[in-house]
């Protein structure tokens, strides 16, 4: 058993669920009261379907103007600081409150997804990881 501070830890856990899963795994998971993020996909229809809300994030390659040595970006990715303004979104009621945030994903793009999440404390501080299936789960 893994001692992640990542892992999401049960119940009496107060962090935002956070489970990722593959493009393939998503369909037929969704669930009215979750956040369903498509990392670096354009969803169809039906992967839209049932989710209490649909975004879609890639990386941005145009305006990304602070560099990695300024105070606001260190010690996190652009990845964190998009699922740290979802919490903010969700707290001013400018989005679904979600009680459980989807990621979804190519498989290939899975490894660099759990290393990013890993190394920004101040998400795994507010979202905790669950796993989804044996064959998708965290390895943390």
């Amino acid at each position: 058993m893994s001692t992640s501070p990542l892992l999401w830890k049960g119940p009496e856990d107060r962090r935002i669920r956070l489970q990722l899963m593959s493009v393939q795994d998503a369909e037929g998971q969704a669930q009215s009261g979750s956040l369903a993020v498509f990392l670096g996909v354009q969803p169809s229809t039906a992967q839209q379907a049932g989710w209490g809300a649909v975004r879609t994030w890639s990386l941005p390659t145009q305006g990304v103007g602070h560099g990695g040595g300024c105070a606001c970006c260190q010690g996190g990715g652009q990845l964190g600081r998009f699922l740290i303004s979802l919490i903010q979104e969700r707290a001013r009621g400018k989005c679904v409150f979600f009680q459980t945030l989807c990621l979804i994903c190519l498989p290939q793009d899975r490894t660099g997804l759990m290393k990013a999440l890993q190394s920004d404390p101040l998400v795994f501080s507010l979202y905790g990881l669950e796993a989804v299936s044996s064959r998708f789960s965290c390895l943390c």
